[in-house]
This record gives C-alpha cells, structure tokens and sequence, in this order.
C-alpha cells in the first residue's frame, strides 16, 4: 500500500556546521509435548499478568530505555568497564555518583564502538584487470545499494520550461523534466548568447544545500559565467526524498535526477554530447562525485568540498546531512574509492577547512598513484584552500580552468579571473516556473517502487512450503541487519553488584555482544527457587531500572517469587546505552543514520545484543534454555527487535510482544532499509510457527493476519498463535 507521506523522510536537513548561505533456524525446532505445555503454561501466565498491567503506548524509532526488556546488551571495551562494584555503600550522593560514572564508560564503549564501525577504508592501488573488476563490482554494488540497479526506465522526459529571463550574457528558464512516471524534477538553464563553437560543450552544476537553492547569488556566478565561455549550463535542483524501508534514499533521487539531467542536456542541439562536465560543491560535490563514478558520459568533473573519508562526515553523537547517509556503503567502500570509479575521466578537488582539510594529505596521495598506475597521472588535481566551506570566486576559478582543459580540450588553459558578475534577485529566479499538469509529487516514487519491488507474501500450506520459506527468509534478514557487518566479540561477561531483597536476590551482569560491546542487565531470581528456572526477558520502553520499579502482577519481581529467572537488559539504543556523551539531543537521529551507513540498522544492532545476552543466560546453572520466553510491552520497535532475534536463534522459545499499532508499511518503525522488498512485522512472525507466539496491536496496514495463521497451520502448530488487540 502507498505509504503514508508524512511518515517519509522529505526535505533539507539543515545543521548547525552549514551556515547560512553554505553550501534461524532451519524450521526443524520442534517441541515434544512436555516442552510445549510447559512453554503455554508460562505464556498464559504473562498474559494474564501483562493485561492487568497499565501499558505504555510510545511507539516509533528506538527510545532510551526502550529496549529495556530485552536481553542484556552493553559492553565495555575492557572487563573493567561496566564492572560496578560489590557492595555498593548505600546513600543517595554514592549512588548518583556511581550511576554517573556507569553513565561514563557506557558512553565511552559506545564511542569505541563508533569508531571501530566508522573506521575510513583506505583506497587500495589497482592495476589492470584487477582494477577493471573492482570497479565494474562497485558500481554495480552502489547502484543496488541506492536503489538503482537495475536502472529505471528511461521514460520521456516531457520537458516543460518557462518563459526566458533575460542575462546580458545569456537567457535563463526553469525547465521541468520527467524522472519517473509522473514524477518531475526541475532546473534552471543558462543557454548562451554567443558561441564559441556548435555544437557547444555543456556543464552540469549541481547546486547542494544553499539556501535558495540554485537561484543563490554564489551559484548563479558560476552558471552564468560558465555560460559567459559558452558552456550550455543546467543546475539541477537538489531533491530530497527518502523511504528507505522500500529502498528509496536520497541518493536514489539525486543520482537518478544527474543521470536524467545528462539526458536532458544530450536532447538539446545545441550540445556536444562528447563535452559535457559536472561540478558542484557540498551536497552539489556529492552528487557530482557519485554521477562522475557512475555515468561515463562525464567528461571531467570538479568536486568541491565533499571527497573525504566517511568518517570525517561520521558522528557519534549528532549526524550530517542526511543526503549523506546511503545503505550500507562502508560494507563496501569510502568516499575516496568512489571518486575514482570514473577513471580515466579528469578529476579536481578543491578542498579547504571543512570536512575536506585532510583530504590532500590523507587520500589524494593514493589517487594519484592510481591515476599514475593506468597512465592519466595529469587527469587528477587537489587544491587546498585556507577558507571556510565554500565555493567562492578562487575555487570558481580553478573550476572554470579545470573544464577548459579538459571539456573544451584548452590544454593551455589557466587560471584566469572571474570578472563582476550581475546576478538575478533571489526571489526572481525562486518564482520562476511553467505548469507541470502531470506532476504527482516525489510520494509517487514510493509507489512505483512498492508496486515493482515490495513483497507479495507467498502461500504457505504445507510443512515444506514453511520451511522452503524460512530457508529463504532467514539470510535475507541476516543481510538487512547486516549480520555479516558485525564485529568478533572482543570483550567478557561482568559481574557487578548483587543484593537480596528479602527472599529475592538482584544482581547485576553484563553480557558481551560483538565488538567490545557489554549489554548491562539486571537479572532477578528467588533464594527459595532452586534448580534450573524458566527464563523471562522482558523488554519494554523504560530502561532496565524502570522495569525493576515497576510493581504490579506483571512487575520482574512478581514474576521472580512465582518461579521465573527474570533478566532486564538495555541494549544498544535504549537505556544505559542509548548516548555516546551528556548532550543526547540528536543521539537518535546518530544511531538511526550511522546503522544506515554502516550497514547495521538499529534493529539489528539490539537484536544481536538481545542474543549476546541468551548466550551470557546460557552459561548460567540456574537457567532452563529450553524455556526462554521474550515479552515485549508498548513499543513497536522492540516488538521487531525481538521478532528478528528470535528469527535467528531457536533458543528463544516463546514470544508475546506488542506492537503497538507499528508496522513497517506505516514507517513508524526504526529504518531497516529495503525491509518492505521481503515482509512487513507478519512475514517476519511466520519464521516462529514453531514455537508460542503472541502478537498484539497487530494493525491493518501491517497486512492480512489469517496469512499468518496459514503459515503457524502448516508449520503443525495452529495453537501456537494468538492475535490480541485493545
């Protein structure tokens, strides 16, 4: 179903450092009898527990504490790290500080973690056929990973333009052209009054984040003076547009938008389609940068102010523009690496002091010897330049100079100054525009993308069928969670305090994850229980201590005096460690865009979390791993989290989770990229027809739940399923 477009991510996202005017298993689990009356016997308990207790209805993208529920996920780099001390002293000063300074080595290991994920990925000197291999692979694992492979369809491009302003040096019109069907884009064009020669070489300049777009007075120089030399100009308006659970990212838009660009200019007469060249800065330089990888038809290019490692970008705790964050690229490369993929076509960058001050002493030096090693060692320039970011007149210059050489073929060019330029009035440029009848907004690139890539949940009535199916599903869910992109396990499990509480015993552990990653729980048990006990890991949208507060029959202490080992985790994300420093306001957003890169979405991440925490149950003597139940109350996400998580491992033996009214075809979910191009919360649900699932607050858009029930009555488990609702 077409999404609902206020739940899409669309339009600029301004920052702060951009100043104005800037630019599972295998289906084989099954129980015998004993196990599955013991398993319902411990639902049905929950059950009725959870329906007498007040639940919370926050929903959406992972909140701190959310995940406080789930299984034990934090982790320090070192054994030391989440280590709290025996024997507390008591006092409300000693336990804030101690509180604090567990605060302190969860952010610390969290930044650890960042960086190790967000290490740059050094370009490798290729040479020959092994060069030519790398490249063909990257562009096409870039072009799937935005969405783009296979290409679209090249439809008409229904170009529609407005009348002309007038320019001493030329005339300028906003023209419409058609991406998709019934989805446009515009642009201004700079058609020269004179001409050197006809047909006439032609530049693309890609505006990026200034305001005003490309009606701001920095890019209209470099436009009209381009058209001065007698460059045919178009500067393609910088879209922004993002439905990342169907596959649709902002590079989805803008790279597809470039590519119809250089169609347009090819359709005009007055262009030699052999001499075309892009150039943009920031978010315009992104662009430039990825259509110069991927479209041969470049001729040369300049990029300014954008080539650097991802992580000169990359924040722990905050985020860049989020035009910047693609699924999962640092699986495969970095910025620099993808800059050259157009080799042997000439290309500049003009860094300064911005994200790119390192660029020509860290990455460039690498560049060249790959331009060198194929024998174009004059076809690669960097300038560094001490100003902030920008595009100013000096760059102009050296861009004007750069596409004489190598688009006009000038190879005597130089650097020459940039006379005074007249620009149009901002709001001049801003208002001009034509009647575009057939135009259905950027939403309509969901659409066509649901109706020619989402899911269609397959039949499922016999035993084989569920089983071919979860063969199937299962290593799709370990790519979109980017299992594969995990780091080994590096740190060991904690222990820290323990305390009694009359007959029950509190203590606290940490169980390690990937990396040196250290999920901090707190496990709950009764002195009088002996023996091994059924295990409960209960997730909810109040960090570990909030679940531990919570009193009523459902509470983590009520379940420990009638039999259960109870374990409070916060994984990643939520609770404990949910911030990597004190100022947490953008940290969601940090988790969110970050994964995206990284190629580990925030479900994802927990969800390992979740099962480093059964491992660190497993090694316990007083739990039952073959009764291991997981609940979830009040929160969509963590619902998800524990679908995934007990997708992947057999261990967990029952489910009762709440989604809250969350599906991902309301994107009201924490982003798992290209989720929707498998299954929504339902087909994911199926891969458990083995086990005792409950599900509530299942909504409609989610999809038709007897489909469901299909697949738990041919997995031989009818029973297993219940479907609950408010």
């Amino acid at each position: 179903m077409p999404p609902d477009p206020s739940r899409i991510r669309l339009g600029l996202s301004p920052r702060a450092h951009d100043p104005p005017g800037s630019p599972v298993g295998d289906g084989k689990d099954i129980m015998d009898q004993r196990e599955r009356n013991t398993r319902d016997g411990i639902s049905r308990m929950l059950s009725r527990a959870w329906h007498r207790r007040t639940k919370s209805s926050r929903n959406g993208f992972i909140r701190p504490g959310a995940l406080g529920t789930v299984i034990l996920l934090a982790g320090v780099a070192s054994l030391a790290g989440l280590c709290v001390m025996l024997n507390r002293p008591s006092g409300a000063s000693e336990d804030a500080a101690a509180a604090t300074a567990d605060r302190q080595r969860a952010q610390k290991m969290l930044r650890e973690y960042f960086e190790q994920m967000s290490a740059p990925k050094p370009l490798v000197v290729r040479r020959g056929p092994d060069w030519e291999s790398r490249r063909r692979q990257l562009r096409e694992k870039v072009l799937e990973i935005t969405g783009l492979e296979p290409l679209p369809k090249r439809v008409p491009l229904d170009v529609r333009q407005s009348a002309p302003l007038d320019h001493p040096w030329c005339t300028v019109r906003r023209v419409y052209y058609q991406l998709w069907p019934g989805v446009y884009s515009s642009g201004l064009l700079f058609m020269p009054k004179q001409f050197r020669e006809r047909p006439a070489p032609a530049m693309l300049s890609p505006h990026g984040h200034w305001q005003s777009g490309n009606a701001h007075p920095e890019v209209q120089r470099r436009c009209l003076n381009f058209a001065r030399l007698g460059y045919v100009t178009f500067s393609s308006t910088q879209n922004h547009y993002e439905d990342l659970s169907i596959g649709v990212s902002h590079q989805t838009l803008m790279m597809w938008n470039n590519i119809r660009a250089l169609d347009y200019l090819e359709s005009l007469p007055e262009v030699d389609k052999k001499k075309i060249g892009v150039a943009g800065a920031s978010g315009g330089g992104l662009q430039t940068e990825m259509l110069v990888a991927l479209d041969d038809r470049v001729k040369a290019a300049t990029i300014v102010g954008l080539t650097c490692d991802f992580r000169e970008i990359m924040f722990s705790h905050t985020s860049h523009c989020v035009c910047n964050h693609f699924p999962g690229v640092m699986r495969l490369t970095d910025h620099p690496e993808i800059s050259t993929l157009g080799l042997p076509a000439p290309v500049q960058y003009l860094t300064m002091d911005d994200w790119t001050k390192k660029f020509q002493k860290q990455n460039f030096p690498a560049i060249q010897q790959l331009y060198a090693a194929h024998g174009f060692a004059d076809r690669v320039f960097c300038k560094y330049f001490e100003t902030p970011h920008s595009y100013d007149q000096q760059k102009r210059e050296h861009t004007y100079w750069w596409m004489e050489r190598w688009v006009r073929g000038r190879r005597d060019a130089k650097v020459e100054s940039e006379p005074q330029t007249k620009t149009f009035p901002i709001e001049t440029l801003v208002k001009l525009s034509t009647e575009v009848p057939g135009n259905k907004g950027f939403a309509e690139i969901s659409r066509i993308y649901e109706e020619r890539r989402g899911y269609k949940a397959p039949a499922i009535s016999t035993a084989a069928d569920w089983e071919s199916y979860c063969r199937r599903m299962i290593p799709a869910l370990e790519h979109l969670l980017g299992e594969d992109a995990a780091l080994p396990r590096q740190a060991t499990a904690t222990s820290g305090s323990t305390r009694s509480e009359g007959s029950r015993v509190l203590q606290r552990v940490g169980y390690p994850s990937e990396g040196g990653i250290v999920v901090p729980a707190i496990v709950v048990r009764t002195k009088k229980n002996a023996g091994k006990l059924p295990v409960v890991v209960m997730l909810g949208p109040g960090a570990k201590e909030s679940l531990l507060a919570e009193g009523g029959p459902a509470g983590a202490r009520v379940l420990a005096e009638k039999g259960f080992l109870v374990v409070l985790p916060d994984p990643r994300t939520f609770g404990e460690l949910f911030a990597t420093c004190p100022d947490d306001t953008n940290q969601r957003q940090a988790w969110e865009r970050n994964g995206i890169v990284w190629g580990r979405p925030v479900p994802g991440m927990a969800a390992t979390d979740l099962r480093g925490v059964l491992d660190g149950i497993a090694s316990r003597s007083d739990a039952d791993m073959s009764r291991v139940q997981v609940t979830a109350r009040g929160s969509g996400d963590l619902a998800v989290v524990a679908l995934f998580a007990a997708a992947l491992d057999r261990r967990i033996t029952g489910l009762d989770v709440d989604l809250a009214g969350c599906c991902f075809a309301k994107r009201n979910l924490a982003l798992v990229s290209r989720v929707l191009e498998h299954g929504d919360v339902l087909q994911w649900a199926a891969l458990s027809a083995r086990r005792k699932l409950t599900l509530r607050n299942v909504p409609p858009q989610a999809g038709d739940k007897a489909w469901l029930a299909a697949a738990f009555q041919a997995a031989g488990n009818a029973a297993g399923l219940q479907t609950e609702s408010n």
